[in-house]
């Protein structure tokens, strides 16, 4: 039976975001130049995960440069899209919901007739973003995933280039183009030379650009992923995750160039490239080379979050959204994955005299892998290892770079006892240098042995202490934890030390 839902505020949402229900679940329909797509993610949890995520290439800016007003064709196939959306976000129960248009919408002459077509059809006002909130709104979604974000935020529609300017998770500078790839590729004519003025002309009126110099593109939006894909795909790159993927600036600008030079028909021959952005895949290149050729940055980052990233955490309750991305979704998979309650912060800090040096970023990597430490538990035990490194590999999770993301799947591999000559270990070792590899080795046998001594207990860790010192490595068990001794654990802890080179002592 369905349920009644209110649509939520009309603005970037701020307001009553803490009186969100503990099981509510978060809806935005995002009504873009090219396609439109309801998102439904589960709520209130820090990590954006879509129960539902599904899409529509409507094209509503077809034509929009050369007529003034949204594709006519496009209109219809967006009410019959809305009107599944809709009653689909009903039915899934979804307590807070927005509708968010962008370029299109906003710049077509039609535009509010459309908007306002749309609440009287389906009950739901339609929040027509200008380009300073679409901007904006896009760049609290790589925040949200990155904190720390330091460079410049691009994201690249149908209708329109987002640039926000980011000072180490401060907004900076921003500007709205009209130079999304489908309607580069109209105001060309298709010409890749005049495609290319056009492009450099507007660039040149951002003086801000050169305060990039040096630093981070993220790069967000479809048409980007897709050059991150092929990329991935031609030169055989071992992990197929596109969030965080991340190139050399001088790599990918030779990227760009290559493919903004393809015909449509070599782009369908290649793997990787879908047959509906073939067509205007080579103006979206061009726009990534033209942006880093003005831009100079060091390096560009993929990035798997923008707009609707960014309104999801908007919707979050303020405590929330203070939380460290990362450390939040362990905890959240370790929640509904692990045995038992044992915290990942007990565990880390069990472990933390193995690591007297480290870094807070290592510290960081550290704690997500305790909290993950359990969560190949319920496979059969021949491919428990195995199993986790995959699933690892793949979560779902934010602000990780490839590097950070392989070293959490292989520490936990070694914590299952996985064999390192793996042919899908193998493949994405080589992404991580020989300390990281290490690093991983100490980390996977810190946490088999605490797994092992406290049986994943909670409390019983904290009844002994592990001591480093440059010629030995000493368990401390005391009179309570000289229960807990036993062949296995003592396996284990000689292991550990024969690792690390050292001396071993268990008192």
């Amino acid at each position: 039976m369905a349920t009644n839902f209110s649509p939520f505020v009309t603005q970037i949402v701020e307001a009553d975001a803490d009186d969100l229900p503990s099981n509510g679940r978060i809806g935005i329909i995002d009504i873009g130049s090219n396609t439109v797509r309801l998102v439904v993610y589960d709520a209130p949890a820090r990590l954006p995960v879509p129960v539902f995520n599904e899409r529509v290439s409507c094209r509503l800016g077809k034509g929009l440069g050369k007529f003034g007003k949204l594709n006519p064709k496009g209109v219809e196939l967006a009410f019959r899209s809305l009107k599944r959306f809709t009653n689909l976000a009903r039915e899934m129960q979804v307590e807070s919901f927005v509708m968010l248009a962008t370029a299109a919408v906003r710049e077509a002459t039609d535009g509010a007739e459309f908007a306002a077509e749309v609440e009287r059809r389906f009950g739901y006002p339609v929040q027509v973003l200008d380009g300073v909130a679409e901007a904006c709104l896009g760049a609290k979604g790589i925040l949200g995933g990155s904190p720390d974000a330091d460079g410049l935020f691009g994201d690249l529609g149908g209708g329109s280039l987002d640039l926000v300017a980011l000072d180490k998770g401060d907004f900076g500078d921003n500007a709205t183009f009209p130079l999304g790839h489908l309607r580069v590729s109209e105001d060309s004519g298709k010409s890749i030379s005049k495609a290319k003025s056009l492009i450099d002309r507007h660039l040149r009126s951002v003086a801000w650009l050169e305060k990039i110099e040096g630093r981070t593109l993220y790069a967000v939006g479809g048409a980007w992923r897709a050059l991150a894909r092929i990329y991935i795909e031609q030169n055989r790159y071992p992990l197929h995750v596109l969030d965080n993927f991340t190139l050399d600036g001088r790599v990918a600008r030779e990227l760009t160039k290559v493919i903004s030079g393809l015909s449509p028909r070599s782009l369908e021959s290649m793997s990787g490239v879908a047959r509906r952005r073939s067509d205007t895949l080579p103006f979206a290149a061009l726009v990534m080379n033209r942006l880093i050729k003005r831009a100079k940055p060091k390096a560009v980052v993929f990035s798997g979050y923008g707009l609707r990233e960014g309104q999801f955490f908007e919707m979050l309750p303020e405590k929330m959204k203070k939380e460290d991305p990362l450390i939040s979704a362990c905890e959240g998979f370790a929640r509904r994955s692990g045995r038992f309650s044992i915290h990942g912060s007990e565990i880390v800090d069990w472990v933390a005299p193995l690591f007297p040096n480290s870094s807070p970023a290592d510290q960081r990597i550290r704690h997500a892998t305790a909290l993950l430490s359990d969560i190949g538990w319920t496979e059969h035990p021949d491919y428990r290892a195995l199993h986790a490194f995959i699933r690892i590999l793949r979560l779902p999770i934010s602000g990780v770079s490839h590097r950070d993301r392989i070293l959490l799947a292989l520490s936990v591999f070694v914590r299952y006892n996985g064999k390192r000559k793996q042919y899908e270990v193998k493949q994405v070792r080589s992404l991580l240098d020989a300390g990281d590899q290490y690093f991983a080795a100490i980390l996977g046998l810190a946490l088999r042995l605490a797994h092992t001594l406290s049986g994943g207990v909670p409390g019983i860790l904290s009844k002994s202490h592990l001591e480093l010192t440059t010629e030995k490595l000493t368990l401390h068990l005391g009179k309570e934890g000289q229960v807990l001794l036993g062949e296995a654990v003592e396996r284990l802890f000689y292991e550990l030390a024969g690792t690390l080179n050292i001396e071993g002592s268990i008192n």
